[in-house]
């Protein structure tokens, strides 16, 4: 089955994104970090992004091409790992806002490999 692109360019993703109520129970950090954003699948595609905030369970990325709602992903920026599910993408000004449940994550991977390396 094919994946629909969620996108509505008739009001603004900034307006959108304040309508929608916030039902997060935790703080979101809002910050701008490079990112490589790998969708994972029958064809692999790198792409390069920038994240702009992170949840506990979730993050935004703004991204120079559409991704497809669902789209397996495996983010990576600094020292650390995230995989998740593309949930929505939304058109921005200035390329397209991806939001992206995060499933699983893994932080300081040079710490975590010199700790397995012992074992």
């Amino acid at each position: 089955m094919p994946h629909a692109t969620l996108v509505d360019e008739s009001v603004s993703v900034d307006a959108r994104l304040d309508q929608r109520s916030d039902l997060r129970q935790t703080e979101r950090l809002q910050l701008s970090h490079p990112a490589i954003v790998t969708l994972v699948g029958t064809a692999r595609q790198v792409l390069h992004g920038m994240i702009r905030n992170v949840s506990e369970g979730g993050t935004q990325v703004r991204l120079d091409q559409p991704v497809s709602s669902s789209t397996l992903v495996k983010i990576e920026y600094d020292d650390n790992l995230l995989l998740g599910e593309v949930v929505y993408c939304q058109r921005d000004d200035s390329g397209w806002l991806a939001g992206i449940k995060i499933e699983h994550s893994l932080f300081e991977l040079t710490a975590l490999a010199a700790d397995m390396r012992r074992f």
